[in-house]
């Protein structure tokens, strides 16, 4: 949807495709452009007026889309968030799915109709506007496919499909033309664009068949596949990497049994997402470091003005984070230290580290971010063809 004559592309290709029903996404750069609007008079995007503003360039899709339809004779029926009754929870610029109106949408695709939706916005159950954030519109479109029944799902994007690197950091990355959901997950959650994590765990919830496909190209793409489904196995499926990162160090605070439970509730509460989370218990007390990202940390900043007071707070936004992803390390061993090893050898300092049963992640300065990619892909990814 980035310009006019790529929206009558997309016409043409509903045209030849039938799809039953289309969501959209704001044409290039606008939501970029309305929230650069928006940081004009403040910061801080948990607020109705802001979901207003920027789930606005949904609607303008919406109506252009509509228009080079019906020069394909199709009927489309515009339809904003209201009229498909995606109802959130009141989290605004945040907000989840909670249900979708499967009448609303199904009775026109019933008549022959074609529903075009906004994807990236919601309302709450009294009716004011909402928007879900970064890859809002994947996730409205996983959300309705359940919603109206629909077995396949299909995000059309700019790119091929899912790669095991960013094409742009590393030049020997490839297509992943079958991934499964678990490591989607993971691979969505460490920063790869391509998919926001919410409509890869929705696609698994409501066994939804996934597709990432390019609207300007016939490649064949990426495939989201059942984790119980049969694939051949590599140790690692692709790194992932993620610029907009925010490390936080809280304290000295003294160390109680509830003292991490009350910083992270509180986090929580507002709906901010931590990523990698580490303590230093120093005697009686203790020093909490945690990541979220960069668009939280505003917010971030004041609830633990409230619920640490006191308590020193350090940030750190010159750093990034970058994993290795794949179900074959819960079978092999050694995988972590093989991965810090490549990371020193690339001269790559590590400052935290998670993981989980399929992931490996590291916090790393923002100026070594593409060696330490470029030196895992090839450690991991290249060497095994």
């Amino acid at each position: 949807m980035g310009s006019l004559e790529r929206i009558e592309h997309v016409a043409a290709l509903c045209a030849a495709q039938r799809p039953s029903a289309v969501v959209v996404s704001a044409m290039a750069g606008e939501t970029n452009r309305l929230v650069s609007m928006a940081r004009h008079f403040t910061e801080h995007t948990d607020s109705p007026e802001y979901d207003l503003l920027v789930a606005s360039g949904e609607q303008v899709s919406v109506a252009l889309l509509s228009f080079a339809l019906r020069k394909h004779g199709l009927t489309p029926v515009p339809m904003l968030a209201a009229h498909a009754g995606i109802v959130t929870d009141d989290l605004h610029s945040r907000a989840t799915i909670q249900s979708v109106n499967r009448e609303a949408i199904s009775r026109h695709i019933e008549k022959g109709e074609l529903p075009v939706i906004a994807g990236f916005q919601g309302v709450t159950q009294e009716g004011r506007f909402t928007s879900l954030g970064r890859g809002g519109s994947d996730t409205s479109a996983v959300a309705i496919a359940a919603g109206i029944g629909a077995r396949d799902c299909v995000i059309y994007t700019d790119v091929d499909g899912v790669f095991t690197a960013d094409p742009r950091v590393c030049s020997q990355a490839r297509i992943i033309r079958r991934i499964r959901h678990e490591e989607m997950l993971e691979m969505a959650s460490q920063g790869s664009k391509v998919l926001h994590i919410r409509s890869v765990h929705l696609a698994a919830k409501w066994g939804i068949r996934l597709f990432v496909k390019n609207t300007f190209s016939t490649d064949e793409g990426t495939e989201m596949i059942s984790d119980n489904e049969a694939i051949e196995g590599e140790l690692v499926t692709g790194v992932a990497h993620s610029s907009d990162e925010a490390w936080f160090t809280v304290g000295p605070v003294p160390y109680t049994p509830t003292a991490l439970a009350d910083v992270f509730s509180a986090l929580a509460a507002h709906g901010i997402n931590v990523d990698i989370v580490n303590q230093e218990i120093r005697g009686n007390a203790i020093l909490i470091h945690f990541t979220v990202g960069g668009t939280d940390v505003a917010q971030t900043k004041d609830v633990l003005a409230k619920a640490t007071p006191g308590a020193e707070v350090r940030l750190n936004t010159e750093v990034a984070k970058v994993s290795i992803v794949g179900v074959g390390m819960r079978v092999h061993a050694g995988v972590a230290a093989r991965m810090f090893r490549a990371l020193a050898n690339a001269g790559v300092e590590i400052r935290l580290v998670t993981t989980s049963e399929i992931k490996v992640a590291c916090l790393v300065d923002r100026a070594t971010l593409n060696k330490a990619v470029q030196a895992l892909h090839k450690e991991f990814v290249e060497t095994v063809g």
